[in-house]
Protein backbone atom coordinates (compact mmCIF):
# COMPACT_ATOMS: atom_id res chain seq x y z
CA UNK A 1 0.00 0.00 0.00
CA UNK A 2 1.55 3.53 -1.38
CA UNK A 3 1.79 6.05 1.72
CA UNK A 4 2.94 9.53 1.08
CA UNK A 5 6.02 10.54 3.07
CA UNK A 6 5.08 12.31 6.28
CA UNK A 7 6.82 14.95 7.70
CA UNK A 8 7.13 15.95 11.32
CA UNK A 9 8.17 19.56 13.30
CA UNK A 10 10.84 17.02 14.67
CA UNK A 11 14.61 18.00 13.80
CA UNK A 12 17.41 16.19 14.50
CA UNK A 13 21.07 16.06 12.50
CA UNK A 14 21.29 12.43 13.45
CA UNK A 15 18.05 10.81 11.23
CA UNK A 16 18.41 7.46 13.42
CA UNK A 17 17.85 8.91 17.24
CA UNK A 18 14.80 7.95 18.43
CA UNK A 19 12.01 10.10 19.07
CA UNK A 20 8.78 8.95 21.10
CA UNK A 21 6.77 12.12 19.69
CA UNK A 22 7.96 11.66 16.17
CA UNK A 23 7.02 8.02 16.35
CA UNK A 24 3.50 8.88 17.11
CA UNK A 25 3.23 11.46 15.37
CA UNK A 26 3.90 9.26 12.43
CA UNK A 27 1.79 6.50 13.82
CA UNK A 28 -1.06 8.62 14.27
CA UNK A 29 -1.02 10.38 10.91
CA UNK A 30 -0.75 6.72 8.92
CA UNK A 31 -3.96 5.69 11.33
CA UNK A 32 -5.59 9.06 9.77
CA UNK A 33 -4.26 8.17 5.86
CA UNK A 34 -5.79 4.56 6.44
CA UNK A 35 -9.64 5.88 6.82
CA UNK A 36 -11.69 5.79 3.52
CA UNK A 37 -15.02 7.24 2.24
CA UNK A 38 -18.06 4.90 2.07
CA UNK A 39 -18.37 3.28 -1.28
CA UNK A 40 -20.65 0.59 -2.80
CA UNK A 41 -19.86 -2.79 -3.53
CA UNK A 42 -21.50 -5.61 -5.34
CA UNK A 43 -23.31 -8.99 -3.80
CA UNK A 44 -19.96 -10.99 -4.80
CA UNK A 45 -17.62 -8.49 -2.92
CA UNK A 46 -19.15 -8.94 0.04
CA UNK A 47 -19.08 -12.25 0.16
CA UNK A 48 -15.62 -12.78 -0.73
CA UNK A 49 -14.86 -10.64 2.34
CA UNK A 50 -16.72 -12.78 4.74
CA UNK A 51 -14.57 -15.73 3.25
CA UNK A 52 -11.05 -13.86 3.34
CA UNK A 53 -11.05 -14.37 6.89
CA UNK A 54 -13.39 -14.99 9.87
CA UNK A 55 -15.31 -12.33 10.20
CA UNK A 56 -15.07 -10.05 13.38
CA UNK A 57 -17.88 -8.24 15.33
CA UNK A 58 -20.79 -9.87 12.69
CA UNK A 59 -24.23 -8.26 13.77
CA UNK A 60 -27.31 -7.58 12.05
CA UNK A 61 -31.02 -8.78 11.33
CA UNK A 62 -33.12 -9.15 8.66
CA UNK A 63 -32.90 -5.95 7.31
CA UNK A 64 -28.82 -4.96 7.58
CA UNK A 65 -25.87 -6.65 8.81
CA UNK A 66 -22.39 -5.40 9.44
CA UNK A 67 -18.80 -7.48 10.27
CA UNK A 68 -15.13 -6.34 10.50
CA UNK A 69 -12.29 -7.96 8.89
CA UNK A 70 -10.12 -9.18 12.00
CA UNK A 71 -7.13 -7.86 10.34
CA UNK A 72 -5.88 -4.21 11.28
CA UNK A 73 -4.93 -2.06 8.63
CA UNK A 74 -3.35 0.09 10.48
CA UNK A 75 -3.66 0.86 14.32
CA UNK A 76 -7.07 0.40 15.20
CA UNK A 77 -8.18 1.00 11.62
CA UNK A 78 -10.04 -2.17 9.58
CA UNK A 79 -12.25 -2.63 6.76
CA UNK A 80 -15.79 -2.62 7.45
CA UNK A 81 -18.45 -4.30 5.41
CA UNK A 82 -22.27 -3.42 5.74
CA UNK A 83 -25.39 -4.43 3.80
CA UNK A 84 -28.35 -1.94 4.24
CA UNK A 85 -31.63 -3.52 2.64
CA UNK A 86 -30.45 -4.68 -0.87
CA UNK A 87 -26.99 -3.12 -1.11
CA UNK A 88 -23.83 -3.90 0.19
CA UNK A 89 -20.94 -0.97 0.83
CA UNK A 90 -17.37 -1.29 2.93
CA UNK A 91 -15.14 1.74 4.14
CA UNK A 92 -11.90 1.72 6.47
CA UNK A 93 -12.77 2.71 10.03
CA UNK A 94 -12.04 2.05 14.25
CA UNK A 95 -12.12 -1.11 14.73
CA UNK A 96 -14.66 -0.44 17.53
CA UNK A 97 -17.41 1.40 15.63
CA UNK A 98 -20.41 0.21 16.57
CA UNK A 99 -23.09 -1.94 14.16
CA UNK A 100 -25.61 1.21 14.89
CA UNK A 101 -23.19 3.72 14.00
CA UNK A 102 -21.63 1.84 10.60
CA UNK A 103 -25.80 1.84 9.57
CA UNK A 104 -25.98 5.71 10.11
CA UNK A 105 -22.70 6.28 8.54
CA UNK A 106 -23.64 4.80 5.07
CA UNK A 107 -27.19 6.31 5.88
CA UNK A 108 -26.22 9.61 6.09
CA UNK A 109 -23.13 9.45 3.23
CA UNK A 110 -24.67 7.50 1.02
CA UNK A 111 -28.74 7.21 1.25
CA UNK A 112 -29.17 10.13 2.21
CA UNK A 113 -27.42 12.00 -0.27
CA UNK A 114 -29.71 9.97 -3.06
CA UNK A 115 -32.66 11.19 -1.83
CA UNK A 116 -31.63 14.32 -1.79
CA UNK A 117 -30.38 13.97 -5.32
CA UNK A 118 -33.68 12.79 -6.79
CA UNK A 119 -35.68 15.61 -5.79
Amino acid sequence: MYQPEITTDYNSTDRFEWNAAAEAAYWQQCEKIAYTEVSEITLGAFMDAISLMYPKDWQGDALCESFKLAEMVCGDVTDIYAKVGERYFTFRDKASMLHEAIVNRITKEVLSKETISQK
